[in-house]
């Protein structure tokens, strides 16, 4: 039996996220299809994030095990010759029996595009920017987003609905923000994330650099654990996980919590 990985690219505006979900078009749903036929044997996949409905991706991992014979690049070249242009395979090939992609993902990276300006943004950028209308101060945004490195409990900027854990303690790397022009992004590294954690911290930052808020309350808000203390959740359709980490070599490991367990 092999274990094929898949590195894949997709619009996740059509979508209702990456789950396989009966009677909703999915994006693993539509890789089942593609790839089943291909194979000639029935598709699992697992996957190193379940992005929401509208959340994008250019560098999500995947891996299903099969029989089948077929090359994995003949296989990448058929799947793509068959998937919607919002869905590409950017690359396949076989690893260890043992990979798996979630459980040994060490990190990833997302990326969130904020449009800071009055005018709406250009057509190609509208599906995968928030239009945020406000003056925003990043100063005062990094200011508050250097608070959030390193290991917290994130139980305040952790959205309802998201699957039971033991801990909600993560560890966050990197959270930059930088502007080009009236496009913000705020890109965050982390060795897992809450479910809408990520939409959470945003739109916490927003609020700070539109003066709501001043840097300083972000300790108190941590310190709470209360959902109702941070900011509001901002848009599906700004997030993009950017990027997988498996290397140990990138991303060494942090300290375990009692009982911890990966987010999904």
């Amino acid at each position: 039996m092999r274990n094929i990985r898949l590195l894949i690219a997709y619009d996740g505006t059509a979508y209702h996220g990456w789950q396989f979900q009966p009677g909703l078009r999915t994006v693993e749903g539509v890789l089942r299809e593609v790839l089943s036929p291909i194979t000639q044997t029935p598709v699992t996949l697992v996957a190193a994030g379940r992005t929401d409905a509208g959340v994008h991706a250019r560098g999500q991992v995947a891996n299903f095990h099969t029989a089948s014979p077929i090359d994995a690049t003949r296989l990448r070249h058929a799947a793509n010759s068959r998937l919607p242009d919002s869905i590409i395979l950017r690359a396949a090939d076989d690893v260890d029996a043992e990979f798996h992609a979630t459980h040994d993902a060490r990190g990833k990276h997302y990326r969130y595009s904020v449009w800071a300006d009055r005018e709406k943004p250009p057509y190609d950028k509208a599906a995968y920017t928030f239009h945020f209308h406000r003056p925003v101060d990043l100063d005062a945004a990094r200011d508050a987003a250097r608070l959030l490195v390193g290991r917290h409990d994130f139980k305040a900027f952790e959205g309802g609905g998201g699957q039971p854990r033991l801990t909600t303690v993560r560890t966050i790397r990197r959270l930059d923000v930088s502007r080009s022009g009236p496009e913000v992004l705020f890109d965050v590294e982390g060795d897992g994330f809450l479910y809408n954690m990520v939409r959470n911290l945003v739109g916490t930052l927003l609020e700070v650099a539109r003066g709501h808020w001043t840097p300083e309350a972000i300790g108190p808000i941590l310190a709470s654990r209360d959902r109702r203390n941070a900011g509001p959740t901002a848009p599906a359709h700004g997030l993009t996980l950017c990027e997988v980490f498996y290397d140990e070599a990138a991303w060494p490991a942090a300290p375990t919590e009692p009982g911890a367990t990966e987010s999904p």
